[in-house]
């Protein structure tokens, strides 16, 4: 395409928007059949200059609602005066230029243009760079602007005082892509309502130009990743409805009363940011709407009710934040708020029943990724305007029906990713009721016939809306694994079904029962068997046997053997590394050459002794043996503390520690002395005394 006289698009009068970009169109000649397009786009096409002809016949012609893209046509000049008494919308010159000289004639030339919006500057990747220079946008003062947005630039040093200079009536200046790092401080007359600063150099808030603007209404500073913090307070913008400071690195202890204004302030955003602390509780933001902390680490949010004051708060985005919600009150104060966004925190389960009974306005609620486990059934009983909830992503085993009940308004809800395996008829009844939207994708569902109704719903809402099943698919049983849902069609007979639930229970139940007596009885037979032997034996060839842990073993070499068996008396210990027989069973090295054989179990209790299974099955045969012979005493000796949680697993060891005393070695030398005293004294009693624990 040439020109855009060639286009036959005047039989189209509704026509609003033409793109007519990548041509090889030379001219910017407008026919008056386009006036009534809201946007021409000419982008990269072959326009290097604008004649003053071309434009003569928008002169007098509506196109105020005109938006002009010329952007990456390489203009080398414009006529001056091409532009006068022309109004547009938007005129796009991004790209245009490959030199500042040809940028600071070419906005000379279009004095007198009326237009909204004004966009220049380059291609964030374009070869050709231009350089910021003095007088560069001089010739804004020759145009009625109101919002002008500057990207690409590059700017050596800091803005000279000149450069706000032709700004009095823009309401709107944004910065995109530059390499600005500083501000000069000047003095600004401006009416500005909107100010942008995204995707520079800076490192400082630049609070000199920012405080100067006083109808300022709209503040983005985004996307610095070389801002760290807000070294100024802002509150001289009183008039302050919006403001962004989003993307950046900033890292603030102390938010927000002091540095951020809020007596206007509508909308506050802080997300993907290092660290914003709350040490305060809004006071100074009765209007606040809208807060945004989302993907920045935040403190005291969960742990303290920093909401209380923010009754008009209808947006909180809490996401990626890790806070751990802790107390009731949590979001107290948000009578409110509409929408909720808590993905990626965490909450104690104790507060689930009651953590969101304030919020009776909320509409939305995102829950995803929060690491529950499961649902009070008065979690939600409060939320009764409720009408998008995603629990997406958690650890759900079941979806009870009595947590949907007082959801009335609910149309959407997302429960996928969970470990749910199936759902209840109640809960499906709840499901079919009213909601416009149900994901229950990517979980581990069990296709037997204990979830045919499920299953049967499943293929029932196939049928209405063929997507609804395409991620649901079986996990168990082996045969139908990875199958969809809605293609399973199982023929189940129920009476065997029963049998089959009724053989596996008592199965389970006996082997339970063989788990818990199989030890004890073993025992016990094998001592029955042998009673004859124990009956007839009339001396003792050890003393004492020690049930210790092989970790502990540098302690019996070193401390109890040479005490006991090189004193006076000596005792004659049995220890297995020396006194077992090779080649025999250990369990019968145990018995017989060791309990058997010995007028007591002396028992080195430490944590190795507890991680060991060898010194739990000698501790359960010493005791065992003493029960049915009433011959072997039992010592214990605790070498080192034991915590509790240790101890919940050996049910036995821990019954018996609660009811007896038993001795404990300390290594001072004269808790020592003691020790061997009260062993030597234990051993020396009778072969039937047992040491109290």
């Amino acid at each position: 395409l040439a020109s855009l006289s060639e286009l036959q698009v005047g039989h189209f009068p509704s026509l609003q928007e033409l793109n007519a970009a990548k041509n090889c169109i030379d001219r910017l000649h407008i026919p008056s059949f386009l006036f009534k397009l809201h946007v021409l786009d000419l982008r990269a096409n072959r326009i290097t200059k604008i004649n003053q002809e071309d434009l003569d016949n928008l002169r007098d012609a509506n196109t105020s609602n005109l938006s002009l893209i010329l952007s990456h046509n390489s203009i080398n000049s414009i006529d001056p005066g091409a532009f006068r008494f022309v109004t547009l919308q938007l005129l796009h010159l991004k790209g245009c230029f490959s030199h500042e000289d040809i940028m600071k004639a070419s906005l000379n030339a279009i004095s007198g243009l009326r237009v909204q919006k004004l966009l220049i500057g380059q291609y964030r990747n374009s070869p050709t760079k231009v350089h910021f220079k003095e007088n560069l946008l001089e010739g804004l003062c020759g145009l009625e602007v109101e919002e002008l947005t500057i990207t690409g630039l590059h700017i050596r040093f800091t803005f000279t005082n000149t450069f706000f200079d032709c700004m009095e009536n823009i309401t709107s200046l944004r910065f995109i892509h530059t390499n600005l790092y500083q501000f000069s401080r000047e003095s600004i007359a401006s009416n500005m309502q909107k100010f942008e600063l995204k995707n520079s150099a800076i490192v400082k808030t630049p609070f000199y130009i920012v405080s100067e603007l006083k109808h300022l209404k709209e503040l983005r500073i985004t996307n610095n990743k070389r801002l760290t913090n807000i070294d100024y307070s802002l509150q001289t913008l009183d008039k302050l409805e919006f403001l962004d400071l989003s993307k950046n690195n900033i890292m603030m202890q102390s938010c927000c009363d002091e540095s951020i204004p809020g007596k206007s302030l509508k909308h506050l955003n802080f997300s993907y940011n290092s660290y914003i602390g709350l040490r305060s509780f809004f006071l100074n933001m009765p209007h606040l709407l809208s807060l945004d902390l989302s993907h920045s680490k935040v403190d005291s949010v969960g742990q303290f009710p920093i909401f209380m004051t923010l009754y008009n708060l209808t947006y909180l985005d809490l996401s990626y934040t890790s806070c751990h919600f802790v107390i009731h009150c949590s979001f107290c104060g948000l009578f409110n708020l509409v929408e909720l966004r808590v993905p990626h925190t965490t909450f104690a389960p104790d507060i689930l029943s009651s953590v969101f009974q304030n919020l009776s306005s909320l509409r939305l609620l995102d829950m995803e990724s929060c690491g529950l486990e499961n649902l009070p059934n008065e979690m939600f009983g409060h939320l009764k305007r409720l009408q998008v909830l995603n629990l997406s992503k958690n650890k759900l085993m079941e979806l009870p029906a009595s947590v949907l009940l007082s959801l009335f308004a609910l149309q959407h809800l997302n429960i996928r990713s969970n470990n749910i395996q199936g759902l209840s008829n109640d809960t499906i009844q709840v499901l079919s009721k009213s909601l416009e939207k149900v994901d229950l994708s990517d979980n581990p569902y069990d296709c037997s016939c204990t979830q045919e109704q499920f299953l049967m719903w499943v293929r029932e809402m196939s049928t209405k809306n063929p997507n609804f099943s395409n991620h649901l698919e079986c996990k168990t049983p082996e045969h139908l694994h990875g199958s969809l849902l809605r293609d399973v069609n199982l023929k189940c007979s129920w009476t065997l079904i029963y049998i089959s639930m009724l053989l596996s229970v008592v199965f389970v139940f006996l082997l339970l029962l063989v788990y818990h007596f199989y030890l004890k009885n073993s025992f016990l037979y094998l001592c029955f068997c042998h009673r004859g032997y124990k009956k007839s034996a009339t001396e003792k060839t050890y003393d004492a046997f020690v049930i210790h842990s092989s970790l502990d073993e540098e302690w019996v070499r070193e401390e109890l053997l040479p005490e006991l068996e090189g004193g006076d008396p000596s005792f004659q210990l049995c220890v297995h590394y020396r006194n077992f027989e090779a080649g025999k069973l250990i369990l019968e090295n145990i018995f017989y050459n060791g309990i058997c054989c010995s007028r007591n179990a002396l028992v080195l209790l430490s944590p190795n002794f507890i991680e060991s299974k060898w010194c739990s099955f000698e501790f359960r045969l010493a005791l065992f043996w003493r029960f049915l012979e009433d011959e072997c005493g039992i010592i214990l000796i605790l070498l080192e503390p034991i915590r509790e949680d240790q101890l919940k697993h050996m049910y036995v060891l821990k019954k018996y520690l609660s009811s007896k005393t038993y001795l404990k070695w300390d290594k001072n030398d004269r808790e020592k002395e003691v020790f061997w005293k009260r062993l030597r004294k234990a051993l020396t009693q009778s072969r039937k005394v047992d040491v109290p624990l």
